[in-house]
């Protein structure tokens, strides 16, 4: 892929991640650093949760979101700092061993007025399983490099 910049993102453009499997291990080993909740580190104290099994932190997987954007390639180039998240929902529990990928669509793009080797993206992506079903929105705006024979 060419290196991309903000000028080749227009508002309305769609693509699509391929998916990623997230297991138990990695489910555990993040609950243990960032929320100890006990529907999130062990599979028999789940069982007695809303849920019913273990599932993984919200968090997670709205990080694991940023993951399959940044595996997308398409920010190799031009991607400066993530700026922050705007509406983010979680809409069902992900389990251990789920395909995650995203649907992503460009619903802004704005060139910087004060620096104008930069401008700002935002992107709605929309997470689902292997089964198709939508687990977690959101709303990322995210800080790109302009193309420099642009500037």
């Amino acid at each position: 892929m060419s290196a991309l910049y903000l000028e080749d993102f227009t508002v309305g453009s769609v693509w699509h991640t391929p998916a990623l499997t997230l297991d138990r291990d990695r489910i555990i080993e993040f609950a243990e650093f960032y929320d100890a909740q006990y529907y999130h580190l062990d599979d028999e104290a789940a069982k007695e949760s809303i849920f019913g099994r273990l599932v993984a932190p919200g968090f997670q997987t709205a990080s694991f979101a940023w993951k399959l954007g940044m595996a997308s390639g398409y920010f190799d180039e031009c991607a400066l700092a993530g700026i922050g998240i705007d509406e983010l929902r979680w809409l069902a529990p992900v389990d251990p061993g789920d395909a995650l990928k995203c649907r992503m669509e460009v619903l802004e793009n704005v060139p910087s007025s004060s620096k104008p080797d930069r401008g700002f993206l935002k992107i709605r992506y929309e997470m689902t399983n292997q089964n198709g079903v939508l687990v977690m929105t959101l709303n990322l705006l995210q800080m790109l490099r302009r193309r420099p024979s642009e500037i």
